[in-house]
C-alpha cells in the first residue's frame, strides 16, 4: 500500500478549519455528488499528508518528505479513507476507459458496494430489451449506451416519417421512411461502436410469441410501446416477464403523461403488474371527462352535415396521438433512467418502492403516485 500513488476522488473537496489547539485542525471532507460531509479532527500532519496526496508521489515519498509522519498511520489513514470512497488508487483507474471517468467516480459515491470501476464493468454485462423506439424509449437506449451498456434489443414496427424529426434525436430528414430499430440502431453504434444491438421491425400484439425477443439472459425489459394504450401492452409483457423472473420497466411519457416517469415491476420486490393496473383503475373509478365545447357540438349534429373521409386516410394516419415537445419526452426518459442505471448497477439500497412521478409545468409542480400490491392478488400475497 506504501508504494502506491492515491489522489482525492474527483468528487471530494477538503475545507480545513482552525482549532484553539494550534496543533490540530478541523478536516471537512463534502461528497459533492452527494452533498455527505466526512468531518475530522487532526493532527496538522495529516492536512499536509493529504494535501500531499496528489497522484503523483507514493505514499513512501510523502512520508520521506513529511519526516516524522509514522508508517502504521499512513496505513490506517489510508484505509480509513479508501472505506470512505474519499481518495482513489490512480493506477488502478488508469486502466478504465476515459470516457467513463466522471461516471465512475458518480459511482464511487452513490453506489458503496463496490468501487466505480467495478461497478462499470458491471453495467458492461447487462442486456436490455426496449419495446417501443420512439421519442421516449429511442432517450433511454441512448443514456443506457452512453452509460457503458453493451446488449440491445429494440423493438418496433414503424417507419421514421416527418413528424418524427421533431421528437425522435437519432432522426435526420434522410431518414424519413427507414425503420425506426435500423436508424437507431445505426445512431447508437456511432456513440459505441462495439454495442451490440438485435432488431425487430415488428408490432406487439396479443398473440405475440414474446420469446423471440426476449430470452432467459435479459437483465431488464423496458417497454415503451404506448399504442394501442402501454397499461395493456404492459399487462401482457409483465406477465410473461414475471413467470421467468425478469424485471420490467414501465415507461412514462405518453399521452397525458408527457413528463412523467416510469415505475419498476419486479415482484415480490414491488407490486406485480396486474396490481399496478388495479392501482390505476381504482384512481380513476369517479373519474368522469368534462366537456367545454357541447354547444359546437350539438350544432354541429344539428346541421347533419356529411363528412366525407379521404380513401386513402390509411397511407397518412398513424396511431397515436399529436405529443409534446422534445423537451417533455427527454425529461421523461433521463428522469427514469436515473432509476434505470441505478438497478442495473445493483445497488443494495435501490428503493424498490413503486412511485411514479411526474412534472406539471402548468403550475411546475412534481407529483409522486404510487403504485400499490391489492389484497386479493395471489401473487402479491402468497
Amino acid at each position: 500500500m506504501l508504494n502506491k500513488i492515491y489522489k482525492l476522488q474527483d468528487t471530494v473537496d477538503i475545507y480545513i478549519s482552525e482549532m484553539e489547539d494550534s496543533r490540530k485542525v478541523f478536516l471537512t471532507f463534502h461528497k459533492m455528488t452527494t452533498r455527505d460531509k466526512v468531518e475530522l479532527i487532526v493532527g496538522r500532519a495529516v492536512a499536509e499528508f493529504l494535501a500531499l496526496l496528489d497522484g503523483i508521489k507514493t505514499v513512501d515519498l510523502i512520508l520521506k518528505n513529511l519526516g516524522d509522519f509514522n508508517e502504521d498511520d499512513a496505513l490506517k489513514l489510508i484505509t480509513f479513507l479508501q472505506e470512505k470512497h474519499l481518495i482513489i488508487d490512480v493506477m488502478e483507474y488508469d486502466e478504465l476507459d476515459p470516457r467513463f471517468s466522471r461516471q465512475i467516480a458518480y459511482f464511487d459515491d452513490m453506489i458503496l458496494d463496490r468501487r466505480g470501476r467495478d461497478t462499470q464493468k458491471l453495467l458492461a454485462l447487462k442486456k436490455v430489451v426496449i419495446l417501443g423506439c420512439g421519442a421516449v424509449g429511442a432517450a433511454i437506449a441512448e443514456n443506457l449506451v452512453r452509460a457503458g451498456i453493451s446488449k440491445f434489443v429494440l423493438v418496433d414496427y414503424k417507419l421514421v416519417t416527418k413528424s418524427s424529426i421533431d421528437r425522435h434525436l437519432f432522426t435526420r430528414l434522410n431518414d424519413i421512411g427507414l425503420a425506426k430499430v435500423e436508424v437507431l440502431k445505426n445512431y447508437l453504434k456511432t456513440i459505441d461502436s462495439t454495442v451490440t444491438i438485435d432488431t425487430y421491425q415488428e408490432c406487439l400484439l396479443p398473440q405475440t410469441d414474446l420469446s423471440k425477443w426476449i430470452t432467459d439472459d435479459t437483465n431488464l425489459i423496458i417497454n415503451s410501446c404506448d399504442e394501442p394504450y402501454i397499461g395493456h401492452t404492459s399487462v401482457k409483457v409483465g406477465r410473461y416477464a414475471q413467470i421467468r423472473n425478469i424485471p420490467l420497466y414501465v415507461a412514462g411519457g405518453f399521452d397525458a403523461h408527457l413528463m412523467s416517469s416510469g415505475e419498476l415491476i419486479y415482484p415480490p420486490y414491488t407490486p406485480c403488474i396486474d396490481c399496478t393496473q388495479q392501482t390505476f383503475t381504482k384512481a380513476l373509478g369517479d373519474w368522469k371527462p368534462i366537456y367545454s365545447t357541447t354547444a359546437q357540438i350539438k350544432n354541429i349534429v344539428h346541421l347533419k352535415e356529411t363528412v366525407s373521409i379521404s380513401s386513402d386516410i390509411s397511407k397518412s394516419y398513424q396511431i397515436g396521438g399529436a405529443g409534446g415537445l422534445i423537451m417533455m419526452n427527454g425529461f421523461s426518459a433521463h428522469l427514469s433512467c436515473l432509476k434505470i442505471l441505478q438497478f442495473l448497477a445493483e445497488d443494495s439500497t435501490y428503493d424498490y418502492k413503486t412511485i411514479r412521478y411526474e412534472y406539471l409545468p402548468n403550475n411546475g409542480a412534481l407529483t409522486e403516485f404510487e403504485m400499490q400490491k391489492q389484497e386479493q392478488c395471489h401473487v402479491c400475497n402468497h
